[in-house]
């Protein structure tokens, strides 16, 4: 981080709201490992599909139930089912296989994903001054899965996803549903610390927060005047905490 960012005057601010997958969780397998392992689990009730000619055929339809979710066409519980579903169907094998594969599915990533390691102590210093949020995308039943597991609800005073807000970051309303979840809070009061240059950087800004990328693997380049840090830990400096 650039110290010249250390004097920033965050003064006016009193909530920090964060993405969550990403920022505060980490996802120890490559996506390749999850499908692949999924695969295996049904490998014999699929044969003779190879594990590409399965998946080659999942990732467009898992896309299309996305946005019908996001449509608020589906909830996200039948979109992820219907995923499968459409899958199975046109590759002709039983569709009866959905639900397993996508409680399969959630499980492994609830496995594989885990909060980084600075995750509690950076969620203790942060709330100890400021109201503490977070705001993540996707399905409320694996996004929720996270949150519980590793009592991420007990470490803020507030948690929203994207299915249960009708909204989808980068959308702006969706950043100002997580304001009045903090209490009615203005925009220009709160940070959000993301690490996502569209979702999180663009979506905040748009929204009127102030963002901070968190670019841990130092690969993007974020936009002229947004504050970039490079661990979770470098925001706990930056608000002189």
């Amino acid at each position: 981080m650039d110290n010249s960012r250390f004097g920033r005057d965050f003064s006016h601010i009193t909530t920090v709201i964060f993405d969550m997958d990403g920022t505060l969780i980490k996802h120890t397998w490559r996506l390749s490992q999850l499908t692949e392992t999924l695969f295996a689990r049904f490998a014999d009730r699929l044969a003779p599909l190879t594990h590409d000619e399965f998946f080659d055929c999942f990732w467009p339809r898992n896309e299309d139930m996305w946005y019908m979710m996001v449509d608020g066409v589906l909830d996200g519980d039948t979109a992820a089912r219907y995923s499968y579903i459409n899958t199975l169907r046109t590759l002709k094998k039983d569709t009866s296989l959905a639900e397993a594969m996508v409680n399969g599915w959630n499980e492994l990533v609830l496995n594989e994903a885990i909060p980084f390691e600075e995750t509690p102590a950076v969620l203790a210093a942060v709330r100890a001054k400021y109201k503490v949020g977070i705001l993540t995308n996707g399905f409320t039943t694996l996004q929720r899965g996270k949150i519980e597991r590793y009592g991420l609800d007990e470490q803020v005073d507030f948690t929203l996803v994207s299915e249960e807000a009708g909204y989808h970051k980068p959308d702006k309303q969706i950043f100002w549903a997580a304001l009045d979840l903090a209490g009615g809070v203005l925009p220009e009061q709160t940070l959000f610390v993301g690490d996502s240059l569209i979702a999180d950087i663009r979506g905040a800004e748009d929204a009127g927060l102030t963002p901070i990328f968190l670019n841990i693997e130092g690969d993007s380049d974020p936009p002229p005047g947004i504050i970039t840090i490079r661990q979770l830990s470098e925001l706990l400096t930056l608000l002189k905490l």
